[in-house]
């Protein structure tokens, strides 16, 4: 019976006939994998929009915490730049005060001298 079988299947003719109903049940599993995936990515694409977003945010409110900072910083800038100026001010004229307070010192001791030069020869 062997022989008898292996020489009808040997003498068959062999035929590839499409089988329908395999073809259908690929494209069905391809199709849902490729449902899986896109699902996937979308899901993926959804939690990175979602992070996107907070670090946007997050990064807003640095963002303006830092304005404030330098807002705060430039006004305490230009304070001491006017801080500076009338101490610049103040120290000229304290300068020149003391030039006139020596220049009168200077007169003062020359008449002293010129005091004292003479108080001897009476």
């Amino acid at each position: 019976m062997i022989a008898a079988d292996r020489r009808r299947l040997a003498s068959a003719r062999f035929e590839v006939v499409s089988d329908a109903r395999a073809r259908r049940l690929m494209r069905t599993a391809l199709v849902a994998v490729l449902a899986v995936v896109a699902l996937a990515a979308s899901l993926r694409l959804v939690a990175d929009g979602a992070a996107v977003a907070d670090e946007r945010a997050r990064l807003q409110r640095d963002n303006s915490a830092l304005r404030a900072e330098l807002a705060r910083l430039e006004a305490e800038l230009e304070l001491e730049r006017a801080t500076h100026a009338g101490l610049d001010a103040q120290a000229g004229k304290l300068n020149e005060q003391v030039a006139e307070l020596e220049r009168q010192l200077a007169f003062v001791n020359a008449q002293r001298a010129r005091t004292h030069a003479a108080a001897p020869s009476n």
